[in-house]
């Protein structure tokens, strides 16, 4: 069909930004003052008069008054289907301050009941009983089974906490207790805690530590394909209320089939792809497959599983690709399983959880793995925190690329200790590093308890890193924390400890401009796409958001105030709060 526009008009913005600060993250950090838009791409960037220039008659203009204008914002590392899948409506929201006391907690399950059909699940997530009133109020009262079977005897209920983020623990009512099959005699392994009434010894429905996992994997059934749709979509709605544009799903693959009701299984994979066919994604998707679950690692899974896919890094497009694998190489410091030099606090260094009897057997399983992937053209992004497993990820790495040069970018995900005398040797070869500020933020804590107050200070050497030219990109790791950008950049910019009795600058902080370069273009450099995004680049794809405030001015205690008023996602407007 012949188009309508005559030659003049087809040469026009569809849209245009104007009267704003447009931070554009080029090589020079440039500000300009308008943003001009045709069929998803960035046209032209420049000032008010030479933008206003390619204004037709059909061409919508919108005035920032003086907005700030960021390139789209890039979570480098965040789990977006299991994000999205501890939201409602996927499940209720019990979480504080939604739920502030049992007698909440009761009602919110009572209500859902009503509506719910026979049989049915109900599901709950953001338990958190420390926070509940009638727990303040007496420490040896919790919610359960018995208060639940008041409002819901029929259907059965389970109730967790978010993943990752405290306390594991599950609270089911008896009907839910009893599908599971389990009864006061009912023996368990080692992991856990089934919590019993201390009179009658009956258990009360709350399950607490590795125990819960186990349960809900052979109690709950997996949510439904339509369900986990739900969750993408739910979380693509609030990413772009935050700016978010591109992400990368770190976990999706056969290995999570069980895991966090299916949300981190390969269904979501397809899920992502229909989504994509559909025009429905408003958020770029990197996904890193996951072949072999962490603490169960079968070398055999992954080494027969990647070239029975029958791609590489890189298949896809703009808005939906394979961007690599992911593997686990070590645990995290607070618990005392990252691979460290040193000893913690009270003695172990931890391990490598690859296979092998020794150091050398499992750093050797490490560089084979590696090796494997990188020949068939895979990226690799590895779970390291430990200084000692993350050299070792570096030492397969620079192998690797040394045998077969294919400048895959393989990177370190997490990187809490990563050694500062191995940045060179990063850049060198082209290794990057996927940081979460805010989550070392809030471990720095319990870390230093782990590992000592000075050793903790050397934790997430961001300065030294990019001094040496690393490439640094910047995640949330939600559901994990919430995955709101700002406080990344706040984080990074003050390096200010939780608690607070701890130094945790040590010379290390960032400027806002290299925290947001961490949260765009080094995002896209991850994802081999720095020439399509991550900067507001005319001929780059037109993912931008526009702020409420200056962030480059902002006292820096209020970066995290400044709220979104409007994401827009190749070319087209997926939030608007203007």
């Amino acid at each position: 069909m012949a188009s309508n526009r005559s030659p003049l008009e087809s040469a026009l913005a569809d849209l245009i930004v104007f009267n704003g600060k447009v931070v554009t993250v080029d090589k020079n950090f440039s500000i300009a003052r308008a943003i001009a838009v045709k069929d998803g791409i960035i046209l032209a960037v420049g000032s008010h008069e030479e933008i206003i220039a390619l204004a037709g008659k059909k061409t919508r203009k919108i005035d920032l008054q003086g907005s700030t204008v960021l390139p789209g914002i890039n979570d480098a590392h965040i789990h977006a289907s299991l994000f999205g899948g501890t939201r409602p409506p996927v499940v209720l929201d019990v979480s504080y301050p939604a739920v502030k006391s049992i007698d909440d907690l009761v009602n919110t399950i009572g209500e859902k009941a009503k509506s719910a059909k026979p049989g049915e699940w109900i599901r709950g997530m953001g338990l958190d009983p420390v926070l509940l009133n009638e727990c303040q109020q007496n420490s040896g009262r919790y919610p359960t089974r018995w208060d639940l079977d008041r409002i819901s005897p029929d259907n059965p209920v389970y109730i967790g906490a978010i993943p990752f983020r405290g306390e594991r623990i599950v609270l089911f009512n008896t009907r839910a207790w009893n599908l599971a099959g389990i009864h006061k005699d009912t023996p368990f392994a080692r992991g856990g805690e089934v919590v019993k009434d201390p009179v009658t010894g009956e258990f009360t429905g709350l399950v607490r530590g590795m125990l819960t996992d186990d349960l809900v994997t052979g109690v709950v059934p997996l949510l439904t394909r339509e369900q986990k749709k739900q969750a993408l979509l739910t979380a693509m709605r609030e990413l772009n209320t935050l700016g978010i544009t591109s992400i990368t799903e770190p976990s999706l693959g056969p290995a999570g089939a069980l895991v966090y009701g299916g949300l981190w299984d390969s269904e979501c994979i397809s899920i992502y792809n229909d989504l994509n066919n559909e025009g429905k994604l408003t958020v770029r998707v990197s996904i890193l497959l996951l072949f072999t679950p962490y603490g169960r690692y079968h070398p055999e899974e992954l080494l027969k599983g990647l070239p029975e896919i029958g791609i590489h890094t890189g298949f896809g497009n703009k808005w939906l690709r394979i961007a690599g694998i992911k593997l686990f190489a070590d645990g995290i410091p607070p618990m005392k399983t990252a691979w460290m030099y040193e000893d913690y606090t009270g003695g172990g260094n931890g391990a490598l959880i690859f296979s092998g009897q020794t150091d050398e057997q499992r750093c050797q399983e490490l560089r084979n793995i590696v090796a494997h992937a990188h020949k068939l053209g895979f990226q690799i992004g590895v779970h390291a925190t430990g200084d000692r497993s993350i050299d070792a990820c570096i030492d397969g790495f620079v192998r690797a690329e040394q045998e077969q040069p294919k400048d895959l970018r393989h990177y370190i995900i997490h990187g809490d200790f990563v050694p500062g005398k191995s940045a060179r040797r990063m850049a060198e070869y082209h290794i990057g590093v996927s940081v979460q500020p805010v989550l070392a933020n809030v471990m720095s804590g319990p870390i230093a308890f782990s590992v000592g107050k000075e050793r903790a200070t050397k934790l997430l050497p961001l300065k030294t890193l990019m001094e040496a030219g690393v490439h640094v990109s910047g995640g949330s790791d939600a559901p994990v924390t919430i995955p709101d950008w700002k406080q990344g950049i706040q984080a990074a910019v003050l390096r200010e400890s939780i608690p607070g009795d701890l130094s945790a600058d040590s010379g290390q902080r960032i400027s806002r401009e290299q925290a947001i370069r961490m949260y765009t273009i080094e995002g896209a450099w991850q994802d081999h796409m720095e020439q399509v995004k991550g900067s507001i680049e005319p001929g780059k794809v037109a993912d931008f958001c526009i702020l409420d405030e200056d962030i480059l001015n902002v006292e820096p205690h209020k970066i995290t105030d400044i709220r979104t008023l409007m994401t827009v996602a190749g070319g087209k407007i997926v939030y608007d709060a203007m």
